[in-house]
């Protein structure tokens, strides 16, 4: 937002609406996230120079559905301005873990395939990976000339520290960043970008027992997913159901259960923390403190990916207090002790309810002594 607002822009946001499975009073469920094409349309104007999509969706891990994304290319050609470019953060699109049902068809695949020239004058030699279940925005009709599409090699490599991606688009929008890229990163390493230049065909190739590198990695974030995730489900969060609902990248977004809000030290609610939104600890930044600093598992709050002006829940407070961000990209063994210190904190909560049941009065005195 700030480098937004130092080349002069005005940041808009335009809220995803959070629709949970089970909307019955007093449950909490996980649920899908939606955008809302009347809530695009309020926020773009003629005015509007730039749209960023994030799809698989950091925090939520959503993939954001086809006839979504053409509801911001209508938005693209018929509301903002003429110049407006859509920037399509798609760094996480060979970690597409569940796939949306009506996305694995292989006939754009079938479409793609047959343009490739592999071993003519121009080919590549080998056959590239198609990435079922994501849709490149700069595929949908029109957007080709608009979009600028961001890749990362940290994050499809596991190799985040590497800070080396690329960007496609046309000549047009790529001079520009070619300019301004000196006074951002100078330059990125040499050795790393020649390490990314031979991976790169490599990890099309048949590896570990799958038919490339890109298999292989869906099929461990999958595995590492419902690890974690059952977990999460045991210790009393509520997470997205993967078989109704499409997932990417190497996140759950798990809303806090009533057990685990009511685990929280009441001293930590609401909190002075200079480092938290409005420097307040709110429910979902105190939860990620205290779980750190007391209990071993390291989580990351919502707030922070958050508007201020953010959506509220049933309870009027902002939605962002409901939901913490738990990364899968870790070690089986990380996963398997994080999974131990939740069962812990689930396990404190439900015996301490269960030694306030069993306090009885011994006199009439208001003293209650717990047997």
């Amino acid at each position: 937002m700030s480098q937004i607002k130092l080349a002069g822009g005005i940041p808009k946001f335009v809220p995803l609406t959070f629709k949970p499975y089970d909307e019955s009073p007093n449950v909490i469920s996980g649920g899908e996230w939606v955008l809302e094409p009347e809530n695009l349309n309020k926020a773009i104007t003629d005015k509007t120079r730039a749209i960023i999509l994030n799809s698989p969706h950091n925090p939520t891990g959503k993939i954001f559905t086809r006839d979504e994304m053409q509801s911001i290319a209508d938005a693209v050609t018929n509301i903002a301005n003429d110049d407006c470019v859509v920037l399509s953060d798609e760094v996480y699109k060979y970690i597409v873990h569940a796939a949306p049902k009506d996305e694995l068809n292989k006939e754009e695949s079938t479409e793609f395939e047959k343009k490739i020239d592999i071993d003519g004058d121009h080919g590549l030699g080998y056959q590239p990976t198609i990435c079922q279940g994501h849709v490149h925005f700069a595929s949908l009709p029109g957007m080709g000339e608009r979009t600028l599409t961001i890749s990362s090699a940290g994050k499809t490599f596991s190799a985040t520290g590497w800070q080396v991606g690329w960007a496609i688009g046309p000549e047009h929008l790529m001079a520009p960043i070619h300019q301004l890229l000196p006074y951002v990163q100078f330059c990125a390493s040499t050795v790393i970008q020649e390490a990314v230049a031979r991976t790169l065909p490599k990890a099309d190739l048949p590896y570990e027992g799958y038919d490339n590198y890109y298999e292989h990695l869906k099929a461990m974030y999958t595995r590492k997913r419902d690890l974690l995730g059952s977990a999460l489900n045991e210790a009393g969060f509520a997470i997205p159901d993967y078989d109704r609902t499409p997932g990417g990248g190497f996140f759950i977004f798990a809303r806090i259960g009533k057990d685990i809000a009511n685990s929280i030290p009441k001293d930590r609610l609401l909190a002075y923390n200079a480092a938290a939104p409005g420097n307040v600890a709110r429910q979902d930044w105190a939860l990620c403190q205290w779980m750190a600093e007391e209990k071993g598992v390291l989580c990351i709050p919502a707030s922070p990916f958050f508007s201020e002006n953010c959506v509220k829940g049933e309870d009027g407070q902002p939605l962002s207090d409901q939901f913490v961000r738990i990364a899968f990209c870790k070690t089986d063994d990380t996963i398997q002790a994080a999974a131990t210190a939740l069962m812990k904190i689930r396990d404190e909560e439900t015996n301490g309810r269960t030694q306030e049941a069993h306090t009885v009065p011994i006199s009439s005195s208001p003293t209650a002594v717990e047997s």
